[in-house]
């Protein structure tokens, strides 16, 4: 078989696996979706009068970037089990290419991320979130969230290669994510925060991706949001993902 169809068929079964395990799901899908209705509910009106927009058009955007970022948690935790339990092994021990069990763990989770982010997005339409930028913008989104999801799956990657129990893996991910996530502009503008946060609030990955997913769907500014956005995703992934596939491939010698 080629690497493609190897890759494909990994894939497939890593998915089935995410579908069939419900704390995956609920961490990945359902837990995201929650958070929306909360923070909509309690602070819809207080940053809308703020802002002078709507809440659930800045708000979307960051949850479907939180189920990107937060599923790789999961990236992480399946792919320690895995080279914990010798499944990594087996596969090696069989006549397909080396770097496929990787590759199929990421590609899983790429399509994953994109289900999920459109699975959001129908959500927050029902509370008025709707894409003003054309078919361009729909694409646009997507791509923005696929890219972030790219970069935390690849540290995710790192760090499961690195990790000594899976306690460690998820301490290494959940922390610095949360900490991400509620120092971003998708919950409030940046003068909501105090002064000495606002630089790093600006700086945020996920405020400079959220950012340009609002601005992709409502019409707003692009061009400088997804430049930053390129440029995290890119700085990252040159460093994390030469030195995952390293470490994977030393991991069978």
């Amino acid at each position: 078989m080629s690497i493609a169809i190897e890759t494909f068929v990994l894939a497939e079964r890593n998915l089935r696996r995410f579908a069939a395990s419900p704390r995956a799901v609920i961490g990945t899908l359902l837990f995201p979706l929650l958070l929306m209705l909360i923070m909509l509910a309690a602070f819809s009106e207080m940053v809308t009068g703020v802002s002078g927009g709507a809440y659930i058009d800045r708000l979307a955007p960051l949850i479907v970037l939180y189920a990107a970022a937060f599923g790789a948690v999961n990236t992480g935790l399946g792919l320690f089990n895995d080279l914990r339990s010798g499944l990594i092994d087996r596969i090696r021990s069989l006549p397909v290419h080396r770097g496929a069990a990787l590759l199929g763990r990421v590609a899983a989770d790429l399509v994953r991320i994109v289900a999920v982010a459109a699975l959001i997005t129908l959500v927050a339409a029902a509370f008025g979130f709707r894409f003003r930028g054309g078919l361009a913008g729909v694409v646009g989104f997507g791509l923005i969230a696929l890219v972030v999801g790219w970069m935390f799956l690849w540290l995710a990657v790192l760090i499961a290669l690195r990790a000594r129990t899976a306690d460690g893996v998820s301490a290494a991910l959940n922390g610095p994510l949360t900490l991400l996530l509620f120092l971003s502009t998708g919950f409030a503008p940046v003068e909501a925060f105090p002064g000495a946060l606002q630089p790093i609030v600006r700086a945020n990955p996920l405020s400079v991706a959220s950012a340009a997913m609002s601005g992709l769907a409502g019409g707003g500014p692009v061009t400088g949001p997804v430049l930053w956005t390129l440029l995290w995703a890119g700085a990252v992934t040159l460093v994390a993902a030469p030195l995952a596939i390293a470490l994977f491939g030393r991991r069978g010698r």
